[in-house]
């Protein structure tokens, strides 16, 4: 199906959905200790995260069904979160359990409750009631995972999709060159996949650290999970390293919080040597991109003259958007 740049390139269509009915990577998991609570939002969605007692991680919608009362604010007893106004007590499908004074809670209001699931060392939330597909597989279950601090980008998530699959700038600005042409493919209307191998162009520390490394032969995956998580998986040859992004969106742009993947170290004490290689190798390449990203204008007319940008803006184009909000 070709893409239709007209609809793209309309004032309504400007920009693309900015709530996407997808998964999302919500935080590090170590930033949320048993008996935690956290408030989180996407795009004028708020939810709440809490982990129970027996440390299960949970989300619900942020306001208390009862009478709107923050559950941020409230606490953890058990495997259920209480309310801080009436104390009435929430499970992780949102039931309501316990109210105060009542012997039973049947027939109460309750919360909207979010799917959840833990990996890559990070919480990741799917957008709906129910996950339209299933979280991402990436790099190996061998890999070691550590979350890093997130980046604020100034422009929405579609510029930065378009950038991980922008063959052209991989010259320009990351000083690489193909070895060979590259291979899109899209198994299924949530996931878009490229394939490349690359050697290095550049002379910087880095690349010079990645071309010694690799033996100037660099394969390069690149996931993009249902507009919202993007995963690069590089393969030097003698090793292998894993990027998992996530795009939320916030007032300002979106908030990309990354994931760093590195296989353990034979030797104890080499995992966390490994992981800060990676992650010095990923944020020394997409450095690049990021500050040249803020206040972008993006153009998917210019975009869908290049083949494989194209297949990117078709991808988009299908993706669900979440135009639901919290009080329904």
């Amino acid at each position: 199906m070709a893409v239709n740049v007209v609809a793209w390139a309309d004032p309504v269509r400007r920009s693309e959905p900015a709530r996407l009915r997808s998964w999302y990577l919500a935080c590090p998991s170590e930033a949320l200790r048993p008996g935690q609570v956290m408030g989180w939002s996407l795009g004028g969605r708020e939810l709440v995260l809490f982990r129970s007692e027996s440390g299960r991680v949970q989300a619900l919608s942020a306001h208390c069904a009862h009478m709107g009362a923050h559950l941020a604010h409230g606490t953890v007893i058990g495997e259920h979160l209480r309310c801080p106004l009436h104390h009435w007590q929430f499970d992780g499908s949102g039931v309501c359990r316990a109210v105060p004074g009542r012997p039973d809670a049947a027939g109460r209001p309750g919360q909207r409750a979010f799917p959840v699931v833990e990996r890559y060392g990070a919480i990741l939330v799917f957008n709906g009631p129910v996950s339209l597909f299933p979280p991402p597989e990436v790099g190996g279950p061998e890999l070691r995972w550590r979350t890093g601090p997130p980046v604020p980008v100034g422009c929405s998530w579609l510029p930065i999709a378009a950038n991980a699959f922008d063959i052209e700038h991989l010259r320009t600005v990351h000083h690489r060159e193909l070895r060979d042409a590259p291979v899109v493919e899209r198994p299924d209307p949530f996931t878009l996949r490229l394939r490349y191998t690359s050697r290095v162009l550049g002379t910087g520390l880095s690349d010079r650290f990645m071309k010694a490394l690799s033996r100037d032969r660099i394969g390069v995956t690149i996931t993009l999970h249902g507009g919202t998580l993007l995963s690069v998986e590089s393969d030097l040859g003698r090793t292998r390293s894993a990027l998992l992004a996530g795009l939320r969106p916030t007032p300002e742009g979106v908030s990309v919080l990354m994931s760093f993947a590195a296989p353990p170290g034979l030797i104890p004490g080499m995992d966390r040597l490994r992981l800060a290689v990676s992650r010095w190798l990923f944020t020394s390449f997409l450095r690049r991109d990021l500050s040249v990203l803020n206040g972008l204008r993006f153009h998917p007319g210019a975009a869908a003259a290049d083949p494989v940008l194209r297949q990117l803006l078709d991808f988009a184009a299908q993706l669900p958007e979440d135009s639901d909000d919290e009080h329904r």
